[in-house]
């Protein structure tokens, strides 16, 4: 059974509260709604939501409820309670420990192959899809699907944007980050995180938006990675505040030496338009897409 796990635990701080939880369209339905209206038509048949505690009350009364029916679900919770064995974590922590983290979270309710998206964000009909064909081919690699650059750009400010680096076989070989994407009409700037400089973009640049397909194999990767960081914290090498996140376990996993636990990461190409939310301003503009694709009011 093809399962979709939804990470939904985060904070919304830029967006000023509980953007997993905003209604939007003619349904006035979340994107999660949407995204899983668009899997479940692809052919997943369960739905795994990684929440924060507090969460999964307000899920069950708002959109639980409303799932398309023949897709069964489970909640995951994220919680500083689960962690590996032997680590710790400073009382003075505050933060969630990042994507790696919250997907660590599901590992006793997956067991086979398995797609994950973020909560906040929507995909298009063709990402599903496209993960299930090809995961019937290459069975053993993990997939990603890339979004065009200009079909990820906010109208309201600055945003941060992985960008890929494939082989001529279109595996990934690299994600590069890159902050402060904007367009003024004519050209697309950015700053590359690693050394602060300045970059020209491509409207077509391959852009990761952590919509991936990963095998059951990735959790011993992931608990590995959350295990280093946490030792880290706890010898101050590391702030207390620092996350583990999915994209950096993912690149680790491609670039190991150790031929057992190495990965190849296919990466499928969409041309849909891909819409989130990050700052409260987007709203307006993300309702008017999805009345757009679900239909008028």
């Amino acid at each position: 059974m093809t399962s979709l796990v939804i990470l939904a635990a985060g904070l919304g701080s830029r967006f000023g509260g509980n953007k997993q939880l905003a209604e939007f369209g003619p349904q006035q339905l979340t994107l999660m709604e949407y995204n899983l209206i668009n899997a479940v038509n692809a052919g997943f048949k369960r739905v795994v939501f990684v929440i924060r505690p507090e969460l999964e009350p307000l899920l069950r009364r708002q959109v639980i409820p409303r799932r398309p029916e023949n897709i069964e679900y489970a909640f995951a919770v994220q919680s500083f309670a689960d962690l590996p064995p032997a680590c710790t974590l400073p009382t003075q922590r505050s933060k969630p420990l990042g994507t790696a983290h919250a997907l660590w979270c599901c590992r006793h309710l997956i067991k086979e192959s398995f797609a994950v998206i973020n909560a906040d964000d929507f995909y298009g009909k063709q990402a599903f899809s496209l993960l299930l064909q090809q995961a019937n081919k290459t069975p053993k690699d993990y997939l990603m699907v890339a979004y065009q650059l200009r079909n990820t750009l906010s109208d309201f400010g600055g945003v941060n944007r992985g960008l890929c680096q494939l082989d001529g076989q279109n595996y990934l070989t690299a994600i590069e980050e890159c902050e402060q994407i904007q367009s003024d009409g004519q050209t697309i700037k950015g700053i590359l995180s690693e050394n602060q400089r300045d970059i020209e973009l491509t409207a077509k640049s391959l852009i990761s938006m952590n919509c991936w397909f990963f095998t059951p194999d990735v959790f011993l990767a992931l608990e590995q990675a959350l295990t280093r960081l946490l030792c880290a914290i706890e010898a101050k090498q590391l702030s207390v505040n620092q996350e583990c996140y999915l994209p950096a376990v993912v690149m680790e996993q491609i670039q190991q030496k150790n031929h057992q636990q190495k990965k190849r990461v296919k990466v499928l190409s969409t041309d849909d338009n891909w819409f989130g939310l990050t700052y409260s301003q987007d709203s307006e503009q993300v309702d008017k897409k999805v009345t757009a694709l679900f239909g008028k009011k």
